[in-house]
């Protein structure tokens, strides 16, 4: 299978893990040894969680007090990344064109300086390991599609799945409910 990298994991209906259930997940890395991605469209209320270690607490308020932070996925839950637009940023891996990530927390201060980057903070991420997500795919629990960076970071987080499933010129409704396998 060629690399995902730089596209939409869409679940479908019979996906009932409440995680991924109506999920979209953009794929940061796909090769050989595995994959990576970040849930775009599931909040995590930021009431419940306390940073350790992490930048000045103030900045990181003030960014969450303008922002949602988003579940990445179950991978790394303690850990937290940046996904925004400006690949002119430093201490960023850039992902394509127009987007980058970093684990670097301290960007914060410097993007929310810039007024033309868009941004995304994840807590943890999701991950395969080698040849796990093409045995979830052969299995009928992800659809594939080209990303957008509008679907990634203009879009309302309830809008998100519905608006994937659309893009593929699809009735969502007239998937199976039930896996691949038997």
């Amino acid at each position: 299978m060629n690399s995902l990298k730089n596209h939409f994991l869409i679940s479908v209906p019979h996906l009932k893990d409440p995680l991924f259930e109506k999920s979209v997940i953009y794929l940061c890395e796909h090769d050989n040894k595995g994959a990576m991605g970040l849930i775009i469209n599931k909040v995590i209320n930021k009431n419940s969680i306390t940073f350790k270690n992490s930048i000045s607490e103030n900045e990181l308020n003030k960014y969450l007090r303008e922002n949602y932070l988003y579940i990445g996925g179950p991978v790394l839950t303690d850990r937290i990344l940046l996904l925004h637009t400006n690949n002119k940023i430093r201490k960023s891996v850039r992902i394509n064109d127009e987007i980058s990530i970093s684990g670097n927390i301290e960007l914060l201060t410097s993007i929310q300086k810039l007024k033309d980057v868009k941004s995304k903070l994840f807590l943890g991420h999701s991950g395969w390991s080698r040849g796990q997500l093409e045995r979830e795919i052969e299995n009928g629990d992800w659809l594939i599609q080209k990303s957008s960076t509008d679907l990634i970071f203009e879009q309302q987080i309830d809008n998100i799945w519905i608006m994937a499933t659309n893009s593929l010129g699809i009735e969502i409704g007239d998937i199976s409910n039930t896996s691949g396998y038997s």
